[in-house]
């Protein structure tokens, strides 16, 4: 079916049998047969024949839709197949969210490369913008990340999980907390962000706006600086479950009203891009989670 596929895509985007054969390097009828031999196979009429001209069914619409991706997808696996075959190396960069799951990333990257000898992964982290701003780029193949903009149809957007968030805060700045800790109680403190002077003003908007942070917050350049600071008393850290407490720190849920506080995590990357690698590691990670 693969092949009909590929005829039945012709057909469409050229708008014609005869251009389609061209395309296909078959003869006009001999498309039209496949085309006939498809409909007869599925027992559904995809195309409305009107002597020369044609219109798309319903059913035909959505074929063709869905037919688009599962030949990309298998055009993408013959690829890489033949890359394999022939032992040519490749590298698959992948931008990661500051603070997403450290243990998921680590495992899902060594089930990877075991999988994938002629594979090299390359890790790079950042805040939301630095890493988009990376892929669009061209400076990675990946991004997993969490959602701040409508999901568009020019990127595959393959959700991951709803990540649980924690803040890490030192033990006696929250006296009496243990299931969780609310919004207004960190109110008084300051809120520990990791971001490059470029994109802070991002991530404030972010967190005050979407997230229904008031506090003001508190720049580090990395993780290790960040959390050096909670054990000084500067603030909190909004982390994921995987960030050690340690040094008289706790890590508390953040709550919203009593609602666990969640950002939806993606593994964004452009339609047009060569996606096995990329849909093999999020199928990964994916499996990881669950």
């Amino acid at each position: 079916m693969y092949r009909q596929m590929r005829y039945f895509i012709a057909v469409i985007e050229s708008g014609s049998f005869f251009e389609a054969g061209e395309i296909c390097h078959i003869s006009q009828s001999a498309i039209s047969q496949q085309i006939q031999r498809l409909e007869s196979e599925l027992d559904v009429k995809l195309l409305d024949r009107h002597g020369r001209t044609f219109e798309m069914t319903p059913a035909g619409r959505y074929f063709y839709q869905r037919a688009r991706q599962q030949v990309s997808e298998m055009e993408s696996v013959i690829r890489e197949v033949q890359r394999i075959g022939k032992g040519e190396h490749r590298n698959l960069r992948i931008g990661v969210l500051n603070g997403f799951s450290g243990k998921l990333m680590q495992s899902a990257i060594g089930n990877f490369s075991m999988s994938h000898p002629n594979v090299t992964v390359s890790i790079r982290t950042g805040t939301h913008e630095e890493i988009f701003q990376w892929l669009l780029a061209g400076h990675l193949d990946m991004v997993v990340n969490d959602q701040r903009r409508a999901l568009s149809d020019q990127w595959v957007n393959e959700f991951l999980m709803d990540q649980p968030l924690y803040a890490m805060v030192r033990q006696d700045l929250c006296a009496g907390s243990t299931a969780g800790i609310e919004l207004d109680q960190l109110h008084q403190l300051l809120c520990i962000l990791v971001a490059g002077p470029d994109y802070r003003e991002a991530e404030v908007s972010y967190w005050r706006d979407v997230m229904g942070l008031s506090t003001d917050i508190l720049f580090a350049g990395n993780m290790e600086t960040a959390l050096l600071d909670v054990s000084s008393g500067s603030g909190f850290l909004p982390c994921d479950q995987d960030v050690p407490a340690a040094g008289g720190n706790v890590r508390l849920p953040m709550l919203r009203g009593g609602v666990p506080l969640t950002r939806r995590m993606y593994a964004f990357w452009p339609k047009q891009a060569d996606f096995s690698l990329q849909r093999e590691f999020s199928d990964m990670l994916r499996t990881h989670i669950q």
